[in-house]
């Protein structure tokens, strides 16, 4: 009896690439843990095209079947699963690019078993037998690490040491944190915090919500009855007082008052508490320095929180998408690494303006949906709408306001910033 793969981990539409030498279990795996009718298998696609699983000359045209049921698959959504050795980047290149043109989420599972272990149970096979060689050869040609993985763009990607690992394998590690919300009712967006602690606290309770204790560092707080706060993301940075605003955002995320997005600053915070290598700037150490004094404790609940982020929100029945740095219409509601990226850094235009900064695609002037799309990234000095779109970020931390969108009614409602505590790089 087999145990069909129904992790929440894993989004509709996912494209799964099994990857390692044969003998190490892609095959059984793939059949334990997901219908049939989901795995695309090489030497199935080889039997296809010549009546034989093990004909190796007709290996182009196979992967030619292989790569079109894919494409298939993935455009109409599906979950797909890839069962080939997948060892060489130029065989899982091509399963990249087919899952980015049609904005789908792209898993790697690595086998890393053995080659011994590999090359018994392929001795053991009875439908037919890869040499020995051919075993060293594909373990010489696999990737050597999940980070190389990453690097091509799988996300997330799964290693499996062991023949035990991979029988009782029954989720991934880390679930892939979801943008849907069926949550309905009103909600109030609030823009970029980088830090502004005081200010926060002070547009909250404009908005009406309970602010109790707030001498003590986490300020209880309560949202007006059938009203939920929503941030836009980048929560660090540049401000005044990082750590506090970091510990108000979780514990209204916590008790339910709130919900967030991940933003570029968050990311980059994210990576550096795991320890990759980032370029301190734009207010980074601040931060880090204020996480430093906090304690190893605080910054593991930092890290567990940020790492569970969604790069974008969908609410109230899709009628609001709540995204940092704004999303166009087609990537809503996937949970690509394209859409990621777009959702966290906009999408770049490979121009810079006379500041120096990047030059961004301008999406909201093209967006057409029918949903209302609330995000932040840039700097201006007055929200205002685009279409059915609004950028709410205007500089609280460069000397502007904090804002809120308050939704359905469209409400922006503002509190001035105390002072400047960031020079912004150009006039907002």
């Amino acid at each position: 009896m087999t145990t069909q793969f129904t992790s929440p981990g894993i989004a509709p539409g996912t494209l799964i690439v099994l990857i390692g030498p044969s003998g190490s279990g892609k095959s059984t795996f793939a059949q334990q843990h997901f219908q049939s009718t989901q795995i695309v298998s090489s030497d199935a696609c080889r039997a296809m095209v010549a009546d034989d699983e093990a004909d190796q000359a007709a290996t182009t045209a196979a992967f030619a079947v292989l790569h079109s049921i894919v494409e298939q698959r993935l455009r109409a959504g599906r979950l797909t699963v890839v069962d080939a050795t997948n060892v060489q980047a130029k065989a899982r290149r091509p399963l990249l690019e087919v899952a980015s043109r049609y904005h789908r989420p792209c898993m790697a599972v690595l086998f890393e078993l053995p080659p011994e272990v590999c090359k018994e149970r392929n001795r053991g096979r009875q439908d037919r037998v890869v040499e020995d060689f051919v075993v060293d050869r594909q373990c010489a040609q696999a990737p050597n690490s999940a980070e190389a993985l990453i690097h091509e763009g799988f996300d997330p990607v799964i290693v499996l040491h062991s023949a035990e690992e991979a029988d009782t394998f029954g989720s991934p590690p880390r679930s892939s944190p979801t943008m849907w919300h069926d949550k309905a009712g009103s909600f109030d967006v609030i823009g970029d915090l980088h830090g502004c602690c005081d200010e926060l606290l002070s547009l909250l309770k404009v908005m009406g919500y309970r602010v109790e204790n707030l001498d003590a560092l986490i300020p209880r707080i309560t949202a007006p009855e059938g009203r939920t706060a929503v941030f836009v993301g980048d929560f660090t940075d540049r401000g005044p007082d990082n750590v506090r605003t970091l510990l108000v955002v979780m514990a209204m995320v916590h008790s339910g008052a709130a919900l967030a997005v991940a933003g570029n600053h968050d990311d980059k915070l994210l990576r550096a508490l795991r320890g990759s290598p980032v370029k301190i700037s734009n207010g980074l150490d601040r931060t880090l320095q204020e996480l430093s004094t906090a304690g190893e404790e605080m910054q593991a609940l930092v890290r567990d929180f940020l790492d569970g982020l969604p790069s974008h929100l969908i609410l109230n029945g899709g009628g609001l998408v709540v995204a940092h740095a704004g999303l166009p219409q087609d990537l809503h509601g996937s949970d690509s690494p394209r859409a990621r990226d777009v959702a966290l850094f906009g999408t770049q235009t490979g121009q810079r303006d006379v500041f120096g900064l990047k030059i961004l695609a301008d999406w909201a002037r093209t967006y057409k949906g029918d949903a209302v799309v609330v995000w932040g990234h840039l700097p201006i000095a007055d929200a205002a709408w685009v279409g059915n779109t609004i950028d709410i970020d205007t500089g609280c931390v460069h000397g502007g306001s904090l804002t809120a969108l308050r939704y359905p009614e469209r409400e922006l409602v503002s509190v001035p910033a105390a002072r400047v505590y960031s020079a912004p790089i150009k006039p907002l």
